[in-house]
This record gives structure tokens, C-alpha cells and sequence, in this order.
């Protein structure tokens, strides 16, 4: 029998859901009040984004700096997240994909030498944006479902 820390019973597929995120890292889920896991997805846009943003621009983005990898925000390798925080979440990843689009203009950017770090021949812009709205419509339908996100390292 397999139990959560706090004593109480997992299910078949909670464990092998656990067993999961231990074999692949870094996972993030949607779950419902019962704990069921509503729907999943990579989060590895979402951990490393604050390295890839201007230092002078930084602290304008404090959950994605919050989800870096050497955040002192990790509980034992977990961060959770309800609707308002999930909400803000959105709002920042929104106003990077702006900033990569040039559609929001922020003083002494340059954003081709961001996207020089953002971007590979095999990961462009246009991947980054697919990136970016796959995150958006998951925080979308976490909210509208009132959802609580997990993003585990």
C-alpha cells in the first residue's frame, strides 16, 4: 500500500502517477478537490524562462523568477499554485510571448539579442509561441475548472 506523507491512501494511478514524475522530472498537473489529476503537461518553458529574460526586466516577472531552478520558493522539489496565483502566472507568460513578439515595447530591450538565447535552428520563435499558448490555455482551463496546479521538479 502506498501512502502520502500525511498518512492517507494513494490510488493505482495517483502512485504510478508519482512513479511517473520520479522516472521523468519535472511535471505539472491540474488537479481537482478530490486530488484527481485533471490533466498534465511539461512545465520545462515555465522553470527555465527567468534565465532566459533580460536581468533589468527580471523582477518584473516574480512567479517565473519563483519556479527558477534555484528558487528558494521549491518545497521538496513541489510548488502549488491556486486560481490567483495561477491567474498571475498566465499574465507574466502572456507578457513574455508580447516582449518575444515585439508587440510590448520595454525600454532598453533588445529583444533580437533575447532571442538569440531563447532560440536554436531545432527551437524558434514560432515553437516558443506554441510553448507559451500550450502554458496559457492549461492555466486557462485550470482556472476555469478552479484547479489547483502542482509543478514538481
Amino acid at each position: 500500500m502506498h501512502l502520502y506523507p500525511s498518512g492517507h491512501k494513494r490510488t493505482i494511478q495517483e502512485t504510478l502517477c508519482v512513479i511517473k514524475i520520479k522516472i521523468m522530472g519535472r511535471w505539472m498537473e491540474a488537479l481537482n478537490k478530490k486530488e484527481e489529476v485533471v490533466f498534465e503537461m511539461a512545465p520545462n518553458f515555465l522553470i527555465y524562462c527567468s534565465k532566459h529574460l533580460p536581468k533589468n526586466i527580471r523582477n518584473e516577472f516574480p512567479i517565473l523568477l519563483n519556479l527558477d531552478l534555484n528558487s528558494n520558493d521549491w518545497i521538496d522539489e513541489l510548488q502549488t499554485f491556486k486560481s490567483d496565483r495561477i491567474s498571475e502566472l498566465k499574465n507574466e507568460i502572456e507578457r513574455v510571448r508580447r516582449i518575444l513578439n515585439n508587440e510590448e515595447f520595454t525600454l532598453n530591450l533588445n529583444r533580437e539579442k533575447i532571442l538569440k538565447f531563447w532560440t536554436t535552428k531545432e527551437y524558434d520563435l514560432k515553437n516558443i509561441n506554441d510553448d507559451i499558448n500550450s502554458l496559457k490555455s492549461f492555466f486557462t482551463k485550470s482556472i476555469e475548472q478552479d484547479l489547483e496546479i502542482k509543478i514538481y521538479l
